[in-house]
């Protein structure tokens, strides 16, 4: 067992897209909770970007739009606006240190599933060269745009 200084960050963020009138979300939350609980705040560090206001009118809509962009901004993950912004019900992992995209899950998986996913995406972070972090397999759901 390594010690992780206090102020090292985790090296997987995993970006969770979700809304209060997503149904995909909920059966995805409580499924992404119990994979979670494996984990430490030193392991993944959960970024939630919530667009329950989307939906809320066109001031709310901009307002949310905004606040999530910057948040993702903070997390070097802007470019995951143009990719999967206004989608819900999904995470994405990515690097800490980059904000390179690792992989994704959504309520297609299983808690295990997710969990794996996690690892492997930690393992990726931490070992692998930014760059060459994107594990064999399935690509991130493509959006519908």
């Amino acid at each position: 067992m390594s010690v992780v200084p206090a102020s090292a960050q985790a090296p997987v963020k995993l970006v969770n897209f979700t809304a209060d009138w997503c149904t995909s979300c909920k059966v995805f939350k409580p499924v992404l909770a119990v994979a979670l609980e494996d984990f430490t705040n030193k392991d993944v560090e959960l970024i939630t970007v919530d667009l329950t206001h989307l939906r809320s009118g066109p001031d709310s809509k901009q307002a949310t739009i905004e606040a999530s962009k910057a948040l993702l901004r903070f997390h070097k993950a802007e470019y995951l606006w143009d990719w999967y912004g206004g989608f819900t019900g999904m995470a994405v992992m990515i690097a800490a240190d980059t904000g390179e995209p690792m992989s994704c899950v959504d309520r297609r998986y299983s808690a295990k599933q997710i969990t794996d996913t996690l690892v492997l995406s930690g393992i990726l972070a931490r070992k692998a060269a930014p760059g060459r972090r994107r594990p064999d397999g399935p690509d991130c759901p493509k959006p519908l745009r």
